[in-house]
């Protein structure tokens, strides 16, 4: 889908991300998620179970040393 203009694209994929791009440079100018999780550190958070823990990898939660 093109903006008003044509100036920029906009495409969604597989992996639950739409993409903004400048149509004249190629240029990724933005990423759309809908995944709150993804990229959180919970190194050192407490009072988390196991199975919260896991939960929260798949996710896509980080934690140090990993």
């Amino acid at each position: 889908m093109f903006n008003a203009d044509e100036s920029q694209i906009i495409t969604g994929s597989w992996d639950e991300t739409i993409k903004v791009w400048d149509v004249e440079t190629g240029e990724c100018l933005f990423t759309l998620t809908d995944r709150p999780y993804e990229g959180m550190n919970i190194t050192g958070v407490k009072g988390l179970t196991t199975a919260t823990i896991a939960t929260l990898k798949a996710l896509g939660a980080v934690e140090d040393g990993e």
